[in-house]
């Protein structure tokens, strides 16, 4: 039996997937030397792609990372944190692109668009987390091991 779209969860490839279409938005933008200019190369649109790159990044390392039994605690709380520092890091774009809207005259389309995706992506990578914790937890509650 299927389960209706709007009591679906999300998963961790909805994450990765959504933080692959940021980081390569980012890129192919952030590529246009007319409206990126090289001016401010280094202050601001380096952060920008690096944050972008962080995300996708820490996104993918975590997915890599296997929990399967109580053995796997310490990966476990690896891979927590590299959800948690990715959901961050959406948090710190965002910051980013809206700094980045007056110094390049970004129009208001593009940044609605751009921190829209950035949005969507950090509400899966928290819900991920969040079905992380609610799977995990349970098996490392009678563990001596941190």
């Amino acid at each position: 039996m299927s389960v209706p779209v709007n009591q679906r969860g999300h998963g961790k490839l909805e994450a990765y997937v959504k933080a692959y279409d940021l980081a390569v938005y980012t890129i192919r933008i952030t590529a246009n030397k007319k409206v990126f200019t090289t001016e401010y190369q280094e202050a601001l649109t380096d952060k920008i792609i690096t944050a972008a790159l962080d995300i996708y990044l820490l996104v993918g390392e975590a997915n890599d990372i296997s929990v399967r039994s109580e053995k796997d605690k310490q990966n476990y709380h690896d891979r927590i944190r590299m959800q948690v520092d990715a959901h961050r890091k959406c948090g710190e774009m965002n910051k980013l692109i809206l700094l980045a809207k007056p110094i390049f005259h970004l129009s208001t389309k593009r940044v609605r668009y751009w921190t829209e995706l950035t949005k969507e992506t950090k509400i899966l990578i928290k819900a991920w987390s969040d079905s992380d914790k609610k799977r995990f937890t349970p098996l490392f509650e009678n563990t001596d091991v941190d």
